[in-house]
């Protein structure tokens, strides 16, 4: 249910167990990008803005914590799973932050524009588009979510992504300029496993893995065993499942055709279990491909 506040999610719940449905997928719950200052071509806080995370609470543009509660009880009452929309590989993209100014000189001329905020009121700061040192510090701004606890050496330095074949560039590429979490760090993989944590500790069944393919398919295989030591550390929880973006186009070779480092087909399912997941968790993890079915399975038979 893209973009509906949680409280319609939950006058909704009773309807979609009628009508037979299991589960219902929500917009991301973490905090993110929001200002009522100024539109963005022509759209004030457009969706994306919620895919550009600033922290790892749960206060997103559809409601509280509490109201989060309140809506999963009810549909799981109802006999309807929620799932999680969970962005982690990277936060919110350059000069989207709270500093008072930006500036930016290509085309000849300069642009300028304000600070935005968070749908959880708290602050965090990039590294582009800036001109002027802080007051506090009389240093120039880094990459700072402390509602994430990430500071700038929790990011893999700013490289384009200009190349969708480059394993290196799928992982350590700014992803439209967003700002590229390093996902091979241990204690990066720690904060999203304990972030994942918090979402089924509300009551989330699981959740899609945004932007996964520009996750080294190993690294994915730790955070998520890391989250299974975290719930315990024995089999993940029944009705749980998380699925993973994984789009293919030409590159599909690399992503599921070839085994390899970057490969999310056998490759990754045996970097699962090295890093300790069981069979029964792995088959609730699963590859979400926008293409489908057009391209596959192009590579012959797989699973």
């Amino acid at each position: 249910m893209f973009g509906w506040p949680y409280e319609d999610v939950e006058k909704e719940c009773s309807f979609l167990a009628q009508a037979g449905y299991m589960g219902v997928k929500i917009y991301p719950p973490q905090e993110s990008v929001f200002t009522n200052e100024w539109p963005q071509n022509g759209e004030l806080n457009p969706w994306w803005f919620s895919y550009q995370p600033t922290g790892y609470r749960l206060q997103g543009r559809q409601g509280s914590r509490t109201q989060l509660q309140s809506m999963i009880k009810t549909c799981r009452e109802a006999g309807v799973r929620v799932y999680a929309d969970a962005v982690v590989n990277h936060m919110s993209g350059g000069g989207n932050d709270i500093w008072d100014s930006h500036r930016n000189g290509d085309g000849g001329g300069c642009a300028y524009w304000g600070r935005k905020g968070s749908t959880g009121n708290n602050p965090y700061f990039t590294e582009n588009f800036m001109y002027e040192n802080s007051n506090n510090t009389g240093l120039e701004a880094g990459l700072e979510f402390p509602t994430a606890q990430y500071i700038a050496t929790d990011f893999h330095c700013e490289r384009a992504l200009n190349s969708w074949t480059d394993p290196f560039l799928l992982n350590n590429g700014w992803l439209t300029g967003l700002s590229d979490l390093d996902t091979e760090s241990d204690y990066v993989r720690n904060r999203i496993a304990q972030y994942f944590t918090d979402l089924l500790g509300v009551g989330f069944s699981g959740f899609r893995i945004d932007a996964a393919k520009h996750i080294y398919p190993d690294s994915i295989a730790h955070i998520l065993a890391q989250f299974k030591k975290n719930m315990g550390g024995g089999d993940l929880p029944d009705d749980f499942i998380t699925y993973l973006e994984v789009i293919m186009g030409g590159e599909m070779d690399l992503l599921m055709c070839n085994e390899g480092e970057y490969n999310f087909g056998k490759s990754f399912e045996n970097y699962m279990r090295d890093a300790g997941l069981s069979d029964n968790d792995i088959y609730k993890v699963k590859i979400w491909e926008s293409a489908y079915p057009k391209e596959f399975p192009e590579c012959g038979s797989w699973q």
